[in-house]
């Protein structure tokens, strides 16, 4: 599975994404710094990872990087880049990689450009505590009316693979869910497994 190959009609419906997890201490502790998106951006008022969509014939490290340092209105210096973290392949053809490392500031010494509506962190000792609940929903397959049903085994009886959708919410003000939540479990759950 390493050395994946996959079609071209497949990859050109990839979106690539780059996100960074910035750990940052407040008051001698790791927190993690999350961000809520600005008001004139994709899924305002949400909880994200500072990141975005790569750029022509970028890595998606530079990105994940690149991205902190634009939303962040940070400089190269300030960021301690420590590692890649996990990916998720989605329904959606998004193809987002995690990187995380340290921010080298005060959280209130941080800015933020126009895509942040504010930033908030949560203490890494906290989410170690307390894992995220998960959801499961189904995907619903729903038929035009002139499926042609007679033309497959069983007809309207075939055993059709059933999916489905995992989404995590973690209890925190204000909620972390959906993408970001599964970044942010693989990555607490990565810290467990070194220490």
């Amino acid at each position: 599975m390493k050395n994946l190959l996959v079609d071209d009609e497949f990859y050109q419906k990839i979106k690539n994404y780059a996100v960074f997890i910035p750990l940052i201490k407040i008051d001698g502790k790791d927190h993690v710094l999350l961000e809520i998106r600005g008001k004139n951006i994709a899924q305002a008022g949400e909880v994200s990872f500072p990141g975005g969509k790569l750029e022509e014939n970028e890595s998606f490290k530079d990105a994940a990087i690149r991205e902190t340092m634009e939303e962040l209105l940070l400089e190269r210096d300030d960021i301690l880049y420590m590692g890649y973290s996990s990916m998720i392949l989605n329904s959606s053809y998004m193809h987002i990689k995690s990187f995380y490392g340290r921010i080298n500031k005060n959280i209130e010494e941080i800015k933020y450009n126009e895509e942040v509506e504010s930033i908030f962190a949560v203490s890494v000792d906290f989410l170690k505590k307390n894992q995220p609940i998960m959801y499961r929903a189904p995907y619903k397959m729903e038929f035009p009316n002139d499926f042609p049903f007679e033309k497959i085994p069983n007809g309207r009886d075939y055993k059709f693979v059933s999916l489905y959708h995992d989404m995590y919410f973690y209890d925190t003000n204000p909620v972390i869910w959906g993408l970001t939540a599964k970044l942010l479990k693989n990555f607490i759950e990565s810290l467990d497994e070194y220490e």
